[in-house]
């Protein structure tokens, strides 16, 4: 985990994030795009996988100046005039 991660998604975006990604892997785990069989996936790379689609996500946040996030909401509140979640 990183903080461009919790700086940008709400925890609960973070889990369906998760959910959505973990649900994608297991629907895709017969594709043969990344070359590998079926029997040759491994927990580690459905979990770079998962990875990868919640940094994709946080990424979004982060490159939209006007996107509300939770590094934005705590610079409110600290009285900072902060856009996005950069």
């Amino acid at each position: 985990m990183t903080d461009g991660i919790v700086d940008n998604l709400w925890d609960h975006e973070v889990l369906q994030n998760v959910l959505i990604s973990m649900e994608k892997w297991k629907n895709n785990v017969n594709s043969a795009e990344d070359g590998k069989e079926p029997g040759e996936r491994s927990y580690a790379d459905s979990m770079r996988f998962v990875a990868q689609e919640l940094v994709n996500a946080a990424r979004v946040v982060a490159e939209d100046p006007f996107a509300e996030s939770p590094y934005m909401e705590k610079a409110v509140d600290e009285g900072l005039s902060i856009e996005g979640g950069l």
